[in-house]
């Protein structure tokens, strides 16, 4: 009985390294370069290249708040942006990621949509 724990254990390793080596020596061009540990032979985008919009779920706009004034966004431009309405920050969603930095709010601000607390508009 214990050589044949032995006889499993010596299969189970053999197929190990066989199956490693396999990813190791596989093509570039098979998709396998992710799993080698080998860099992407395209660039990554940077998020401020990825489009605008995507789906963001309920649960995750109801805790969304602005960095600057920690009040509530509302959703605008057909799921583009949310929208500080209190300043006119607009923070652009790239891929479904909201890009919650005061720097992105003031660079697409609406003024607008600004409102000061006594009912008129900011400039």
């Amino acid at each position: 009985m214990k050589r044949f724990f032995q006889f499993i254990l010596v299969v189970a390793v053999l197929g190990g390294i066989a199956y490693a080596l396999k990813q190791l020596l596989a093509p570039a061009d098979s998709g396998s370069a992710a799993r080698s540990g080998v860099l992407p032979t395209q660039p990554i985008k940077s998020l401020d290249e990825a489009p605008l919009g995507g789906k963001i779920s309920e649960e995750l706009l109801k805790i969304l708040v602005c960095p600057e004034d920690k009040g509530p966004l509302e959703l605008v431009d057909d799921g583009k942006f949310l929208l500080n309405p209190r300043n006119g920050y607009k923070y652009p969603i790239r891929n479904g990621i909201p890009v919650m930095l005061i720097e992105e709010g003031k660079k697409y601000r609406d003024s607008s949509f600004a409102v000061a607390a006594n009912g008129g508009v900011v400039s």
